[in-house]
């Protein structure tokens, strides 16, 4: 397998395993915690960041070095993930009045290639 496609590969695996952090924070935070959704929400983004950034510095890009420049990186690019994924849903549903389902799908298609490019040539890129 190429280079290329096995790190988005592992990219994708990250994905999955911080979105389920994301959730278990959220689910904690609310049920056993009694935390505001919308803070709880930040929150669970938090740590669902750090721990994909672990991830991917160490698993999928094996990165060394610079840990705090790429993580400060890292959370640019997620903020940027986390904008064009928020754009995508308001002009799905307010501009286009469509289904909030297909704004996911497309989301969902769009957004993992896009971050996954920033953290390869940006957040993770080789230093010389």
């Amino acid at each position: 397998m190429p280079t290329t496609l096995r790190r988005f590969a592992r990219f994708a695996v990250v994905g999955v395993i911080a979105t389920a952090t994301h959730t278990a924070v959220f689910s904690a935070a609310i049920e056993l915690a009694g935390v505001e959704p919308v803070t709880a929400n930040a929150l669970a983004f938090g740590v669902a960041v750090l721990v994909g950034y672990a991830l991917n510095r160490r698993w999928t890009f094996a990165a060394r070095g610079a840990r705090g420049a790429r993580l400060w990186r890292y959370v640019a690019g997620a903020l940027a993930g986390l904008a064009v994924n928020s754009g995508i849903m308001a002009a799905v549903v307010h501009g286009a009045h469509a289904s909030p389902y297909l704004g996911l799908a497309l989301a969902v298609v769009l957004v993992p290639p896009l971050t996954f490019a920033l953290n390869q040539y940006w957040v993770f890129r080789p230093r010389t």
